[in-house]
Parts: C-alpha cells; sequence; structure tokens
C-alpha cells in the first residue's frame, strides 16, 4: 500500500467532515420528526394491543415509513 500525499489526506479530512456534517444534520432532524411522531405511535400500538388489533398498528406504521 502507497502513502497518500498531504493533498490527498486534506482531501480526504474534507470529505470525512462533510459526510459526517450530513449525517448528523439528517440525523438531528430524524430525532424531531421522532419526537413529534413516536409518543402517540406508542400510545396507538398500545391501545390497539389491548383492544386486539394489532395488525391496523402495522399497517399505519408500513405507511410511515414507506414500505421499508
Amino acid at each position: 500500500m502507497q502513502r497518500k500525499t498531504e493533498a490527498e489526506l486534506k482531501r480526504a479530512r474534507v470529505a470525512k467532515t462533510t459526510r459526517t456534517l450530513v449525517r448528523l444534520k439528517h440525523s438531528l432532524a430524524a430525532d424531531e420528526e421522532l419526537n413529534r411522531v413516536l409518543p402517540d405511535t406508542l400510545a396507538e400500538f398500545d391501545e390497539r394491543m389491548a383492544k386486539g388489533s394489532l395488525t391496523d398498528v402495522l399497517v399505519t406504521l408500513d405507511d410511515v415509513i414507506g414500505g421499508h
């Protein structure tokens, strides 16, 4: 394996920093969305579980995450 030049190392640092910041941005946005969505979703899950209609919640979750 060949050593990288200083320029290549600096370029790699910029790429890594950029990737990290973009991932952090989306992670923070996901935290905010989860804070809005998760409590109601879990409350609905608990309510439907008590009524024995858990399948309905799973369909709703599938709609939210887009079938992933």
